[in-house]
């Protein structure tokens, strides 16, 4: 299937220009554990390695701002926060804080427009408690600047696996604007089925 970024961005912007005039610029955090695929996503959304991809290890350190000349969209890469409460809380205010700059800045294209949480379906990964803790922390600190956050589900296959997880996620009542199951790119299983990305377009 063919993943066209270019109106995927622009659907975006549209949808969000229907409530917010003069935006040219959708800029998106995108946050998560470590090796959940927030990398690969974030590569095939500029269509380019603009991003280390690693198996499983931290391969981004601290908060980055990634764009693409003439492109309509800005993502802000964070580093895979594990399961120490000082690494959570420190991406948590380093996002909060990237966020009310962005509203001080007065400028709609500066300010954040929301929040990608990556969870991956395909490494057998469940949605533990401790990132329903960190979901439920930032919602409520990001009560007043109400960017909304959508559950991104990673290296979505099988898709009925991804369609459980969407279940269990949507069963803890979190103030989540979506949940979105995807495949950012095709996946190779010992080269005797190819499943085809889909959920970006």
């Amino acid at each position: 299937m063919q993943i066209d970024i270019d109106k995927m961005a622009q659907q975006c912007i549209d949808a969000i220009n229907d409530k917010i005039k003069n935006l040219n610029k959708l800029n998106i955090i995108v946050v998560g554990k470590s090796g959940v695929g927030k990398s690969t996503l974030i590569n095939s959304l500029f269509r380019g390695n603009f991003v280390e991809t690693g198996l499983g290890k931290p391969v981004t350190s601290e908060i980055r701002k990634i764009e693409k000349k003439d492109y309509p969209l800005a993502i802000y890469d964070t580093p895979g926060f594990e399961l120490s409460n000082e690494q959570q809380n420190k991406v948590k205010e380093e996002i909060l804080e990237i966020i009310s700059k962005g509203l001080a800045s007065k400028d709609i294209n500066q300010a954040i427009h929301c929040i990608w949480y990556c969870i991956n379906v395909g490494a057998n990964r469940t949605f533990d408690e401790s990132e329903i803790t960190w979901l439920k922390e930032f919602t409520k600190e990001n009560k007043v600047t109400q960017v909304p956050i959508i559950v991104v589900l990673t290296q979505g296959v099988p898709k009925k696996k991804a369609l459980e997880m969407k279940n269990l996620v949507e069963k803890e009542n979190l103030d989540i604007a979506k949940v979105v199951p995807l495949l950012a790119q095709d996946m190779d299983f010992d080269e005797e089925y190819i499943a085809r990305s889909y959920g970006m377009a």
